[in-house]
């Protein structure tokens, strides 16, 4: 993997030709920025000398993932990564990876507030929090952040979730376990996030990671992980991307019409057997497509949750505190009640400050 591959998948990605080292860098600050560190350890490591601003944006990059990595080794119980570290991992010698946040998967959601103290007793702030509720269960995604030494770098973040990936909620469920093949989890990982954005060039970059070096073995049980998801739509977008891409990556094994016919069917059947429900199903497709559709606003909290909508959670100060994970309708607030806060819950972009109470928001959403 070298700067040429990199700015010929940043090329494909959006679609722009660009000449000069200078050209590249703006398309990807503007478009791709989760590419630039990649960009610059590239040129760096082939021997391209950068600019005394450049060189030194790289070494903030290669600190942010230092925190991250001594983080990641100093937590009690270790979680399971999903992503970042171990993806970064096997990136070629010198090629760094942005990371963003450090997103762990902690299934259980008594230990999630475990973690969630310690983190908070060691100098960590609350951020926000999302909740889900599928499966019979309310499901709880928590994200916190802290600040970095230098005034204008941008906050560190962790997210803690018991659920391990998000889908549509409709033909793609959201899903509470992974696989434990590193390969096959952080690939069903980079697919299901084609559920909140198209894919990027470092996507193509994690992919190439991921596979290149992969044996038969590993290949059939990430195509029989896909199957299972039911992911063939999206994995098969990701395929055509990396067969026009430099990269030399193997195409997982298969009759490839034959598993999006499967995977379509299902998904289609599911979506049929919610339209039983026509309010949760219209509530939960209006959330993805249109969050500000006036519709939702009629939905109570409880109600959205209710439905399968993601909430999302301002934590605010003082409240009661319970020993697990309580929900309590107050006028038309839904409130949650748990071991390390007491948040707000909404199901659009914004909290009516009467609906506070003059209670005092703690994080932002």
């Amino acid at each position: 993997m070298n700067a040429e591959q990199l700015v010929a998948t940043l090329e494909l990605v959006t679609g722009e030709e660009m000449e000069t080292p200078g050209e590249v860098l703006y398309v990807a600050r503007r478009e791709q920025p989760s590419l630039v560190a990649t960009l610059l350890s590239a040129w760096e490591s082939e021997g391209r000398r950068l600019s005394p601003t450049l060189a030194h944006e790289l070494e903030q990059q290669r600190g942010r993932m230092a925190f991250y990595r001594g983080q990641w080794e100093r937590l009690a119980d270790r979680p399971v990564s999903l992503k970042g570290l171990e993806v970064a991992d096997r990136y070629p010698g010198g090629l760094l990876r942005y990371m963003n946040d450090l997103d762990l998967w902690v299934p259980d959601r008594d230990r999630l507030w475990t973690m969630t103290g310690r983190l908070l007793d060691e100098g960590w702030s609350m951020h926000t929090a999302t909740f889900v509720r599928f499966g019979g269960r309310t499901e709880v995604i928590v994200s916190l952040r802290r600040l970095p030494d230098d005034p204008y770098g941008l906050p560190y973040g962790i997210e803690l979730s018991t659920v391990a990936y998000i889908g549509d909620g409709i033909g793609a469920p959201h899903r509470t376990g992974a696989p434990e093949d590193p390969v096959v989890k952080n690939l069903l990982a980079l697919i299901y996030e084609r559920f909140e954005q198209r894919y990027r060039a470092r996507d193509l970059v994690d992919a190439a990671v991921l596979l290149a070096g992969a044996d038969r073995d590993t290949l059939a049980r990430c195509a029989h992980a896909v199957g299972e998801a039911e992911l063939w739509p999206e994995y098969a977008e990701l395929s055509g991307l990396l067969e026009r891409s430099p990269f030399d990556v193997p195409e997982l094994p298969g009759e490839r019409r034959a598993q999006l016919r499967e995977s379509r069917s299902r998904r289609r059947a599911r979506v049929l057997g919610a339209m039983r429900r026509p309010i949760r199903l219209a509530a939960r497709t209006l959330q993805l497509r249109r969050p500000g559709a006036s519709i939702l606003g009629r939905l109570t909290p409880k109600a959205a949750l209710d439905a399968g909508m993601i909430l999302f959670a301002l934590p605010v100060e003082g409240g009661e505190r319970t020993d697990e994970l309580t929900l309590r309708e107050q006028g038309r607030a839904l409130w949650a009640h748990t071991p390390v806060g007491r948040f707000i819950l909404v199901h659009g972009t914004e909290v009516d400050e009467d609906l506070l109470a003059g209670a005092e928001p703690v994080g932002a959403l």
